[in-house]
């Protein structure tokens, strides 16, 4: 029975996966978030050698048991122009977006080379992170995960590891609520005339991790009612 872990699982769609995990019969789903009530709290953007996020990293490498199914759905969108941006916020957006994800992937990687056992990784992205959009900060490191993705599968799929990236466009989560009036501008650019729901996007998620076939692999898939046309 394969377990799993998601981090960014107090999010709305790390609680849609979390569940859908659950109710498809994943033997043990492991949670992690900066806040909520999760299994491990860490804070991915915490880059400190002990911090806890550094101290949880630590213990897989040194023989804690990495789940078979894992989940990225970390993200953090402070919907903020460029010109808005210092440095500090700079680097707090792509840490928290892309450089502690980096950091699992080196954690994940070791681990992966030691076992070799057969695991797959789904990434949440972004349709920023191809269109671009209002925050450019944030679309910047959305297209870092798609790039990571992309890596991995070239270079560890033959150590078993198959990972795919996720990329929603607007999706009823809170993280929705800082397009205020840009909204309804939206709702009109979407062909399906929607916002999708964080159960679809999470539907899509969990099918990579328990039943697409292997060949799917270093692919980003657009959740997101048409908005995107690759």
């Amino acid at each position: 029975m394969s377990s799993a872990l998601v981090l960014g699982a107090d999010g709305g769609i790390g609680r849609q996966v979390v569940a859908q995990l659950a109710a498809s019969g994943c033997g043990t789903v492991v949670t992690a978030d900066r806040r909520g009530p999760v299994d491990h709290l860490v804070d991915v953007a915490d880059d400190g050698a002990t911090s806890r996020y550094s101290r949880w990293l630590d213990g897989f490498e040194q023989g804690g048991a990495m789940p078979d199914l894992v989940v990225w759905s970390v993200g953090v969108y402070p919907r903020r122009p460029p010109h808005a941006y210092g440095t500090d916020a700079t680097r707090a957006v792509v840490d928290a977006n892309l450089t502690g994800f980096l950091r699992f992937v080196a954690a994940l990687t070791r681990v992966q080379r030691r076992d070799g056992r057969p695991r797959r990784l789904v990434v949440i992205g972004s349709q920023a992170g191809a269109t671009g959009g209002t925050d450019a900060v944030y679309a910047a490191s959305k297209a870092g995960l798609n790039a990571v993705v992309k890596s991995l599968a070239r270079e560890y799929a033959s150590l078993r590891l198959i990972a795919n990236c996720v990329s929603p466009g607007p999706t009823d989560t809170p993280m929705a609520d800082v397009m205020g009036e840009r909204r309804a501008h939206y709702e009109r650019a979407i062909p399906l005339g929607r916002f999708s729901s964080a159960s679809e996007v999470a539907a899509v998620v969990v099918w990579l991790l328990t039943q697409a076939p292997e060949a799917v692999l270093g692919t980003v898939i657009d959740v997101d009612g048409g908005l995107v046309r690759r």
